[in-house]
């Protein structure tokens, strides 16, 4: 049924558990696995430099980590890292516009499943892409 499938990740546990959806439905599908992480400098004017190698390094550390864990299923795995910046505005249009470069058939994306006041405040990355998104979006709750 799905081909490819884009995961978001983030160190949150709720991506952790999106992960382990995605690693078993690809299993099933036979699928491939593309793992995102997303770089967040909108908010930040004139990055230093060394803070982009950490952040980039933090994010490597992290997608290897999932991409060696997938590809113990013998699944098709490769991962990337995309940043916030002109075209993709936010975290959501990088999540949407990487799953679109990809050919993905599918997202994978936890969510904190916020309501209330935190919800208005904070928003949700997840419903974003879930609105942003021309494939179907797996959102997978705390």
């Amino acid at each position: 049924m799905y081909k490819k499938i884009l995961v978001p990740l983030d160190s949150s546990s709720t991506a952790q558990a999106a992960a382990e959806h995605a690693i078993a439905l690809a299993r099933e599908c036979r699928a491939a696995l593309r793992f995102v992480h997303v770089l967040d400098f909108s908010a930040l004017v004139g990055v230093v430099p060394s803070i982009v190698q950490v952040t980039h390094g933090e994010a490597r550390l992290l997608l290897d980590d999932w991409v060696g864990r997938a590809t113990q299923w013998g699944l098709d795995t490769s991962s990337v890292i995309a940043e916030t910046g002109p075209e993709q505005k936010n975290v959501a249009d990088a999540v949407v516009g990487a799953a679109a470069d990809w050919g993905a058939d599918l997202i994978a994306i936890g969510s904190h499943g916020r309501s209330g006041v935190r919800h208005l405040v904070l928003g949700s990355v997840a419903e974003a892409v879930a609105r942003a998104s021309t494939v179907p979006v797996l959102i997978v709750h705390p």
